[in-house]
């Protein structure tokens, strides 16, 4: 949960009516957070509890207090990520404001209704305004309150600079989505702090006077323009996958991105890659799902606005690869080494995680050191790898050293091993035939 810092607290504070930052206490009903110095009570508190809370809504940012907004005046409490607005009196309940309209209206991005364009594989269209939503964001509209608490989408999936970083995010009439990469499921998905950023950000635009006679020209919808011709849809592949197929034009910005995940929506693999005379061919190596469903997707994105021009998305079936092969060229199998131990060797394909796991046994199975190494190569070619490593002294005893690829979800795909002798004491030679006592 992202928190207001201390300086932004005492301007919240200063804002609304200069209340001191100070601990308070729950009086009667009220609820009191001492994060903002803000309470919250009655009809908008049981929503906020009954409806996600924190998560969903963050900390209050202001009182209770009578506002108007689009043509209607009643009372509403803003917080970090939503505005609720309290239309008991028309029978109506507790509503979420449409922030993430007024977010877009604020800076200048009115959006409009657009004609509905082609079916996309694995989304869904709106004909209400003419937007998809797919993947992690689909599933996380689906699963959390659809469209009553987030509205209908009324952007693409686009890239924005929040908080000094690019995110892809999408907005809806109430919300903001951001994928954050750096969460585990399902915290890579959080929602905008659009509440504070409408409270405390800059004063609205004045609106634009409208031409005498407008001509609004919708955007153009998003058409399939990226024809996939490998792998097939519900082909069996394993790591890395090759991805081959042609353009009908050039990508906006010669290149093609990438993004593998789930039927969840979590990531398993995302990037970029070139396109050379509408044609492009790129293996691809990405973490092992969990399950053996893996959803590949390729977009054309606006390098300038972040706007997907075009996409496609297939289905597959993964399974571990067969054809990984490890040889282990040093040390040599009866040698000794000390405890600096450097192990060298090839690989047939680049590992599926792009490393390799070393694991060091005696002679009664005990693992005596671990280790997972970093392989520099390109997926899909072979790969020679040198790896260095400090072993506990084992006192010239004989030690098995292993090296292994092994997937996210615990397939060993390959596996090689060596047996040495290890440690700075090794076994006395045996006296030579004739030699003296």
């Amino acid at each position: 949960m992202r928190r207001l810092p201390v300086l932004l607290l005492f301007v919240v504070a200063l804002a609304l009516g200069g209340l001191p930052a100070v601990n308070l206490q729950a009086q009667g009903e009220q609820r009191c957070f001492r994060e903002t110095g803000q309470c919250i009570s009655g009809a908008i508190r049981r929503y906020w509890e009954q409806n996600g809370a924190l998560a969903v809504f963050g900390f209050p940012i202001s009182p209770l207090r009578l506002e108007t907004v689009e043509n209607w005046t009643g009372p509403v409490q803003w917080f970090e990520r939503d505005r609720l607005e309290d239309h008991s009196a028309e029978g109506q309940g507790v509503l979420a404001g449409r922030l993430g309209v007024e977010y877009l209206a604020r800076q200048g991005r009115p959006w409009q209704f657009r004609p509905a364009g082609a079916p996309l594989p694995g989304c869904r269209l709106f004909p209400e305004t003419g937007y998809y939503l797919c993947g992690g964001f689909r599933a996380h509209w689906e699963r959390n309150g659809g469209l009553e608490r987030f509205g209908f989408p009324i952007t693409d999936e686009i890239t924005e600079v929040i908080e000094g970083r690019a995110l892809a995010v999408q907005y809806f009439e109430r919300r903001r989505m951001e994928y954050h990469p750096e969460n585990r499921p399902p915290f890579d998905i959080l929602l905008g702090l659009l509440g504070r950023e409408l409270l405390l950000g800059a004063p609205p635009i004045a609106p634009t006077p409208a031409p005498p006679t407008p001509t609004p020209v919708p955007p153009t919808p998003v058409v399939p323009q990226i024809l996939l011709d490998e792998p097939a849809e519900g082909a069996t592949v394993s790591s890395p996958v090759r991805l081959s197929g042609r353009t009908t034009r050039p990508p906006a910005d010669e290149r093609l991105f990438f993004r593998f995940t789930e039927p969840n929506g979590a990531e398993l693999a995302r990037g970029s890659f070139p396109v050379r005379e509408q044609r492009f061919s790129q293996q691809v190596a990405y973490i092992a799902p969990v399950g053996n469903t893996v959803i590949i997707e390729l977009s054309d994105v606006d390098p300038r606005s972040g706007v997907v021009i075009a996409s496609t998305r297939r289905s597959v079936r993964y399974a571990p690869t067969t054809a990984q092969q490890i040889t282990i060229e040093q040390p040599a199998s009866g040698s000794t080494v000390g405890t600096r131990v450097q192990v060298r060797g090839r690989a047939a394909i680049f590992p599926s995680e792009g490393d390799l796991y070393i694991t060091v046994f005696d002679t009664r199975g005990v693992v005596v050191y671990t280790l997972i190494a970093t392989v520099r190569g390109i997926p899909g070619q072979a790969v020679d790898f040198v790896i260095d490593f400090d072993l506990p002294d084992q006192g010239g005893r004989l030690v098995t050293i292993e090296v292994a690829d092994v997937n996210a979800r615990g397939d060993v795909l390959a596996r090689a091993s060596v047996n040495v002798f290890a440690g700075t004491a090794y076994p006395a030679p045996r006296a030579s035939a004739g030699s003296a006592p």
